[in-house]
């Protein structure tokens, strides 16, 4: 018995030895800056759909409910990490699992919901402190009413650098950078 064991112990030590080898002449021939390669994974938007609804990711969502679970992953058996309570609330879904998604709020969070609490329903949150309402796409324009930090409104289109949005009984244009609901380069009519 204990030659076999030396045996199998040499066995492992001439795979150790030979992955060490491999490992330094890959490393000797092929150099990789591995932080770099790191930095640039990271800088690049990771996209995961795995048997998803097949509709683009990144794409913003709402919340459909005042009661919507973030969980830890894409099961009822993650442990909730935190509750929604605001119905509209507009989301960023970054990656999909099934009927689950994963998304990000305009804090930054991110967790995982079930596809059932979300509405394709297009909403924008108020980001600065005061957004002027305006009747036209144009700063010399009208200025309908003002919009607090937080508030949320009905997102009709965005073609360019203002959106039109609605809210009770405003309608009119704001600065896009205003608002927290739109992809970057997204247009929308």
């Amino acid at each position: 018995m204990k030659n076999k064991n030396i045996v199998v112990n040499h066995n492992h030590l001439h795979l150790a030895l030979f992955f060490g080898i491999a490992w330094a002449v890959t490393t000797l021939f092929f150099p990789v800056n591995w932080l770099t390669v790191a930095t640039k994974a990271n800088a690049q938007e990771i996209k995961l759909t795995v048997r998803g609804s097949g509709l683009p990711v990144p794409r913003f969502v709402t919340l459909k409910s005042d009661e919507a679970n973030l969980r830890a992953g894409p099961g009822l058996e993650y442990p909730v990490l935190w509750q929604y309570r605001t119905p509209k609330l507009p989301v960023r879904v970054d990656a999909e699992f099934g009927i689950w998604r994963k998304i990000v709020d305009h804090d930054g969070t991110a967790g995982w919901m079930h596809g059932s609490v979300l509405s394709l329903k297009r909403m924008a949150l108020i980001k600065v402190d005061m957004a002027k309402i305006h009747d036209n796409p144009d700063p010399s324009s009208t200025v309908l009413a003002l919009a607090e930090r937080n508030a949320l409104m009905e997102l009709q289109s965005c073609p360019k650098s203002w959106c039109k949005v609605k809210a009770a009984n405003v309608s009119g244009w704001m600065k896009r950078q205003a608002i927290w609901g739109l992809l970057q380069t997204e247009s929308l009519d």
